[in-house]
């Protein structure tokens, strides 16, 4: 079965056909984390993260996690 996001040496490629509305997919490309996403009105929105703790525990999250890994992140940025 196809992947919605795949990367390879010129880039993310990105299919939003593939995408369920309002699930996050990322991958990580040049040391950046690239958040996808198609919201109800089904425009394609992208986020690029560079603070590399972050762009690390999205990193560790796999496949699966995404949101768990950016609400845990966030939640250590509250404590400093």
């Amino acid at each position: 079965m196809d992947e919605a996001i795949t990367v390879d040496e010129q880039g993310p490629k990105i299919k939003p056909e593939l995408m369920k509305p309002d699930t996050i997919y990322h991958c990580i490309y040049e040391n950046r984390a690239l958040l996808f996403f198609v919201d109800e009105q089904k425009f394609l929105n992208c986020y690029e993260i560079e603070e590399p703790g972050l762009v690390e525990a999205i990193r560790k999250c796999g496949d699966g996690g995404i949101e768990d890994a950016l609400k845990k992140y966030g939640a250590s940025l509250d404590k400093v």
